[in-house]
């Protein structure tokens, strides 16, 4: 069973610092959690022929329906070799030429468009709905003069507002497990049995999964295990966030 208790800020903004260099064909993005993505070059997949830093970024819980905003900083140079009076060569720090970002999300095991940035260099924001209900890993597509680089950012996780009661103890659950004062889960009438459920209620987050059936009350969603109600800290009938 999962149980997990999860960082919850309100939905809104999603802060994102990036800084990318281009140098050569191709680029790379990396980040101190995670190996370098993969660059698509004019030949291909290329190695790393560039640097990048990207700040670390939490889950994010977010309304369906509701815009969300990423913005972020970008940050691009190249080194050119100049030279002086003396004619020694020096570095020479200039911008290279940057074309779009694109923020990507990951729905139905595709990655699709949800917003696109032109001539970047600075700050910018991306403003977009995301579509449908759980969690959507994102990324940034960075494509400048010299190539194009793919960077992880932000995971979305997308809710609905439910309606949501609580029952009571013992006894044996639709799909075999035992009810116990202890016991984390969630009944749903047509989830299947063990499907991972978030739950969002004011500044708590919950993820469970579903262990009966029901609620067979008009209007109501989900039924809450007692220990369910407790942790979010939920009342006998209360509106909360879901993502399913």
């Amino acid at each position: 069973m999962i149980a997990e208790r999860l960082i919850a800020p309100v939905a809104g903004a999603i802060a994102v610092t990036l800084v990318v260099a281009f140098t050569g064909t191709a680029a790379v993005a990396s980040s101190s959690t995670a190996p370098p993505a993969p660059v698509i070059g004019a030949s291909g997949v290329s190695g790393n022929t560039g640097e990048a830093v990207v700040s670390s970024i939490t889950a994010r819980n977010v309304l369906a329906d509701h815009r969300v905003t990423v913005t972020g900083v970008l940050e691009t140079t190249t080194t050119l070799e100049t030279t002086t009076g003396l004619d020694t060569p020096t570095g020479l720090e200039t911008p290279t030429g940057l074309e779009t970002v694109v923020l990507q999300e990951r729905v139905a095991h595709r990655w699709r468009f949800a917003a696109r940035a032109r001539n970047v260099a600075g700050t910018f924001a991306l403003s977009f709905r995301p579509r449908g209900l759980g969690v959507h890993p994102m990324r940034l597509r960075v494509a400048g003069s010299d190539g194009v680089a793919y960077v992880p950012t932000a995971r979305l996780d997308v809710f609905h507002t439910v309606l949501a009661s609580w029952y009571g103890l013992g006894g044996l659950t639709a799909c075999g497990e035992e009810l116990t004062p202890h016991t984390l889960g969630v009944a749903n009438r047509t989830l299947p049995c063990g499907t991972p459920v978030t739950l969002h209620y004011r500044r708590r987050t919950l993820r469970v999964r579903v262990i009966d059936r029901g609620p067979y009350v008009t209007g109501r969603d989900y039924d809450l295990t007692f220990a369910t109600k407790e942790a979010l800290g939920a009342g006998d009938l209360t509106e909360v966030w879901a993502n399913h």
